[in-house]
């Protein structure tokens, strides 16, 4: 059997993918809740890639997590006497088979504080640090109180830090139709399942780990959780809460916000900087408080010590060097969008990279398939496994990319990640027809979506990655260059994230009909693979770093900010530059000649790509967060999905110490330095 060659590689695995496979992976992986450690669906898919021919195994760590036990939420009248009680339960609807509550975790939070408080109620927006700062200046204090806020602005587990800091003793979180747009019930539209505003009884369950902060095993910071007692294990309170927390729906939301009406600050009251403190429920103020009426939140549970299994799957290659490809096989509920779309996606990559495997391909470079678990208590499975394969990774893995979901009901790529994999992902999109406009690709959807808020762009590109997915460890605390995909924007309906709702016939009806979005993102993740595993010489583009880099800092200056120095970290971005061009034409030089010499300056120029990502990293990590220790891009400390760029010198300025941003810029300019010396150190010219 003669071996494929790389265009019939590529071409072969972009006709792979079947849309009646993904409908049937999607359709058995959401059947039933799949919660952290399920051991049995770690075994399906670790059965299935065999079955393929890649050869797959799994892997254990034991982990610090909670189970919850029991939980309630009341409110009491001024008497003393209860007036509500939470129901805290999604209702079944006969039209979606897996929507009873027995298919998911009850209302909880992981990594979640258990106990019993009781006290006044103050309502504080979307919860973010700025929200309470604001507050508070306006003489509200919520020390000793229960704080409602609602989801949206900031990951979840900062809101529950934020009110931590300033002193609550609690904490319940709600979805406010505020969040969903045009797809409201006051709109018109019916709520799920018979239209596609949200059910008034969705709940949104999740981690409340500090993410931002430090993710996987909380006990183990920077080290794996190995099974076993000589596993070392330190205090975890760095990372999670001490104030229990609750989520809730809005439908049991009311009643509490209610009880608020006419007590403390309005949103009018509040001011200009309170103007998106007005929900969207009817009868509702909104005002601050605190409320006359007491409230009284209960969360118990135990904290134990649990396995979890990764499914690792490995594809040879002709070098060391290695592609990884990640996906999560946990969820809360069924979780039909997070992670079912993604992991169907990429069983239909597994397969069709078994197919040519079996057609005698040999990609250059080893490609791992891993689909993680406990990725929802904090991105747990694929941060031990980075901790306890560090030194391997950091000498090979030339990328990691990341699916958590397919889609989220959006139509549109988005994607983040590092600058380097921004042209591979122009040129792959650009081969991967729209699943949603004729006669479009992938690519035109995206730069069209663009041109919506930056004028005269002429090709798309890479949002900044903050964190919420398991690209994490290898991007912000490895330095291996990474990219996270879904088609998450524009969709036509909401999402029920972490609900019962999420679900196959939310996709089927609403998320997406035809799995159109499914089949693209499988093509797009398959010759993505295909196109970084296959070739001697890393798709990299070394210049769009650069200008992602003076993007950033002319950003920065934008702001005018009184006795910021930038001009070091300019003149090292200038001669960034012009390292990276050079490296570009050598790569572009080596593309074209075959001959052994050119292999070897090839094989450089890869490792040369490696080294400057790794050359970003700050061995103590960031100020307060020593496990983050990527300088150019971070999450941002109290946003925690979103990213920020030069991320210890945007917290200096967050926190007005001017002096302090100065001195980081200097630390980022001197790895900006060391990034280029890696460029005249190999001699490209």
């Amino acid at each position: 059997m003669r071996t494929l060659n790389q265009e019939d590689a590529e071409r072969l695995i972009v006709e792979t993918p079947n849309l009646e496979q993904l409908r049937a992976h999607s359709k058995l992986y959401s059947a039933g809740p799949h919660l952290a450690g399920d051991l049995q669906h770690a075994e399906r898919i670790r059965d299935l890639w065999r079955s393929y021919g890649i050869p797959t195994e799994l892997t254990r760590y034991d982990v610090l997590q909670n189970f919850p036990k029991h939980s309630a939420l009341s409110l009491d009248d001024e008497d003393g006497s209860v007036a509500f009680n939470a129901s805290l339960v999604e209702d079944k609807v006969p039209e979606d088979p897996t929507s009873a509550p027995e298919n998911g975790l009850p209302a909880f939070f992981g990594l979640g504080a258990h106990g019993t408080v009781c006290s006044e109620l103050v309502y504080a927006n979307f919860g973010t640090l700025s929200d309470f700062q604001l507050i508070e200046s306006r003489g509200i204090s919520v020390k000793g109180k229960i704080v409602i806020c609602k989801y949206g602005k900031v990951f979840r587990g900062l809101k529950v830090r934020a009110a931590e800091q300033s002193g609550a003793i609690g904490v319940i979180i709600y979805s406010d139709p505020q969040e969903d747009g045009e797809y409201t019930i006051k709109n018109g539209y019916k709520p799920y399942p018979h239209g596609p505003a949200r059910h008034p009884k969705s709940t949104q369950r999740g981690s409340v780990d500090a993410f931002s902060v430090a993710v996987g095993d909380p006990t183990t910071p920077g080290y794996p959780s190995l099974p076993g007692d000589d596993t070392e294990r330190r205090d975890p309170r760095h990372a999670i809460p001490s104030i229990p927390s609750l989520p809730i729906s809005f439908s049991d939301a009311i009643p509490f916000l209610k009880a608020l009406n006419g007590y403390g600050l309005s949103p009018e009251k509040v001011g200009a900087a309170g103007s998106d403190w007005k929900g969207a429920l009817d009868d509702v103020d909104y005002c601050t408080g605190p409320s006359k009426a007491k409230v009284k939140l209960c969360s118990e549970g135990d904290y134990r010590y649990s396995p979890i299994y990764n499914v690792i799957g490995t594809i040879d290659g002709l070098t060391d060097e290695c592609v990884i490809l990640g996906n999560h096989h946990d969820s809360w509920c069924c979780g039909a969008v997070d992670p079912v779309s993604g992991s169907a996606a990429m069983n239909e990559v597994a397969r069709g990279l078994g197919g040519l495997v079996a057609r005698n391909w040999k990609p250059y470079r080893k490609i791992v398939l891993a689909s993680w678990d406990n990725e929802e208590y904090g991105l747990v499975g694929s941060t031990e496994y980075g901790e306890d394969h560090a030194s391997w990774l950091t000498e090979n893995c030339v990328a990691y990319i990341n699916v958590d979901e397919a889609t989220n009901g959006g139509t549109i790529l988005g994607a983040y990640g590092s600058p380097f994999l921004t042209q591979v992902l122009r040129n792959a999109a650009a081969m991967i027809p729209s699943p949603v406009n004729d006669d479009k690709t992938v690519y035109d959807d995206w730069l069209d979506l663009q041109k919506d808020t930056i004028d005269q762009l002429k090709q798309p590109n890479l949002t900044i990655m903050g964190t919420g997915s398991d690209y994490t460890v290898f991007f912000h605390h490895l330095g291996i260059s990474s990219l996270d995909m879904l088609f998450n924007q524009k969709g036509k309906g909401v999402y029920p994230y972490h609900s019962n709702y999420d679900s196959y016939y939310w996709i089927d009806r609403f998320g997406d009909p035809g799995f159109k979005k499914h089949l693209a993102m499988a093509r797009l993740w398959a010759l993505l693979t295909v196109m970084l595993a296959g070739t001697p010489v890393l798709p990299f583009s070394a210049f769009d770093y650069a200008d992602a880099l003076r993007r950033q800092v002319g950003s920065l200056r934008s702001k005018c900010i009184s006795g910021v120095v930038l001009e070091p970290l300019e003149t090292s971005i200038s001669k960034f530059e012009i390292a990276m061009r050079v490296l570009d034409m050598t790569v572009h030089r080596t593309e074209r000649d075959t001959s052994r010499q050119s292999h070897s300056v090839a094989q450089e120029a890869n490792r040369t790509f490696m080294k400057i990502e790794r050359s970003f990293l700050h061995e103590s990590g960031l100020p307060g967060r020593p496990w983050y220790k990527h300088l150019i891009f971070a999450p941002g400390l109290w946003a925690g999905y979103d990213g920020v760029a030069f991320p210890a010198v945007t917290e200096c300025l967050e926190n007005e110490d001017v002096d302090g941003a100065n001195a980081w810029i200097q630390e980022v300019a001197k790895a900006i330095d060391k990034a280029c010396s890696v460029v005249d150190e190999k001699g490209f010219n």
